[in-house]
């Protein structure tokens, strides 16, 4: 009786558990829709080559009037005017910027974005860039040209909103493999209208795996990609978001969430300019992959088009034709990657590959040997059928010569101790398990082809023939 009742316990305290974990994640969910983001704008004016005074207080004041219009309370916004050594950094250097120090990492924004705004000859050259705290993630460059100068202050406003990455938390469907849900950060704040800000279908998000804090902050160093996995949002069903997976991995979110590791989906600024995927041996960066088919499917049924062949570098170009693409990555008919990019997100794409050079010199190897073989078993055919032929006509001396003949031809024991020296050489062999196999496989069936065509089965026979011809003639 004792027994039952610890059990009817421990069940009690087991779902306890469970009901306070869920109530405690659905809390959590809900403070991260209904939490703002932090945005602090860097703003930098150039005017020496065309002056236009009070330019930088339009922008200012323009851009904190359409904020609060349009995106207040989802941003709350802290403007600031860059000087000194600063302000040059973003207007010349805004492409190379990729660093901060300890003092701004510690303001405590959630997005820090750089608005760079230079007169020319032509117009206004207005760039924006984007720093998701969260992720550790700067986003592209965004530019764009402004000829009419009253139009810059709106088109400035316009850069950041297009600029601007959502953030959201990948929650798994159950039962359905290529479709996740994603809450986006203040996604139930009171807004102006009823469309979702900065949630349009068609757009791709990058998913990465970050271990959290007790408090759910993120861990700097435990931020990473989800390998070859992007989202595609189809549709906003009920506060959450819709997407499409496309990955080239198995089970890229898990089993099962676990405790402190969270899957986030930050947005991906995309543009119609191409994106150059270099291919290299997974064992040494330096090594490229050239004159590699590459074959390009632009969606998940579509057909697979050839895109041509990898350059000296190890590279293709990949036009933008659709959201997310998927490359096929063949050599010598043998398919050896299979991964989704997103086109015009990122200008160059870096994909390490299991090196297949020492699978393609085994085959050169076993091609030759088995060249060979193919001669010597089309001679050893014709020998024998001479034989055949002579021992019929009672022939005898010149069969016996003709025997003599096989018996001088490489039999099995040459071929088979030079497959072994080509299996042994360490360019016939790969550091990579799956090549490797692959060579393996390549040797067995070769030995195989051995020990079916090189039999010395035929020779026995031809010679006990031979013999019992010399007997019955003898007789």
């Amino acid at each position: 009786m004792n027994i039952l009742v610890w059990r009817l316990l421990l069940v009690c305290v087991l779902l306890a558990c469970s009901a306070f974990q869920g109530s405690a994640s659905a809390a959590e969910n809900r403070e991260w829709e209904i939490s703002n983001y932090r945005v602090q704008v860097h703003l930098a004016v150039d005017t020496t080559t065309r002056p236009q005074p009070g330019l930088k207080e339009k922008i200012a004041q323009h851009l904190e009037r359409r904020i609060h219009a349009t995106i207040y309370p989802l941003w709350s916004v802290e403007l600031s005017h860059a000087t000194g050594p600063l302000r040059h950094a973003l207007l010349h250097h805004l492409s190379n910027l990729d660093q901060e120090t300890e003092e701004e990492a510690s303001l405590g924004f959630d997005k820090k974005m750089i608005l760079a705004v230079v007169a020319t000859a032509e117009g206004t050259q207005i760039t924006c860039r984007e720093m998701d705290r969260h992720t550790s993630i700067w986003g592209p460059v965004h530019s764009r040209n402004v000829r009419q100068s009253r139009m810059v202050p709106e088109q400035c406003f316009d850069l950041l909103r297009e600029t601007f990455a959502p953030l959201a938390k990948v929650r798994k469907i159950a039962g359905d493999d290529s479709h996740v849900l994603l809450l986006f950060k203040g996604n139930r704040l009171p807004r102006r209208t009823n469309e979702t800000p900065f949630a349009r279908p068609g757009t791709v998000y990058q998913t990465l795996k970050i271990r959290t804090g007790r408090r759910g902050e993120a861990r700097p160093d435990s931020i990473n990609p989800v390998p070859w996995t992007y989202l595609t949002l189809e549709a906003m069903e009920d506060h959450a978001g819709r997407c499409r997976v496309h990955t080239g991995i198995r089970q890229p979110f898990g089993v099962r969430r676990r405790g402190r590791v969270e899957h986030l989906a930050i947005a991906l600024g995309q543009s119609s300019q191409a994106t150059r995927v270099r291919f290299y041996a997974r064992h040494d960066q330096t090594q490229p992959l050239v004159g590699y088919e590459v074959f390009q499917r632009s969606a998940d049924d579509g057909p697979s088009q050839p895109l041509g062949l990898t350059d000296a570098q190890g590279s293709i170009e990949v036009p933008s034709k659709a959201h997310v693409s998927t490359l096929f990555l063949r050599s010598d008919g043998k398919l050896l990657a299979k991964l989704p990019i997103a086109p015009g997100a990122l200008a160059t794409v870096e994909v390490p590959i299991a090196d297949d050079t020492a699978r393609l010199q085994a085959q050169a190897a076993l091609t030759s040997l088995r060249e060979q073989l193919i001669d010597l078993v089309a001679r050893r055919n014709i020998l024998i059928a001479r034989v055949r032929e002579r021992l019929e006509n009672k022939k005898l001396d010149e069969a016996r010569e003709l025997i003599g003949q096989l018996d001088e031809l490489p039999g099995r024991a040459h071929f088979v101790q030079l497959l072994a020296t080509a299996e042994r050489s360490g360019r016939n062999r790969s550091g990579e398990p799956q090549v490797q196999n692959r060579i393996e496989k390549m040797f067995a069936d070769t030995r195989k082809l051995l020990g079916r065509f090189l039999s010395a089965r035929q020779l026995s026979e031809l010679q006990s023939e031979l013999n019992a011809a010399r007997q019955a003639d003898a007789s």
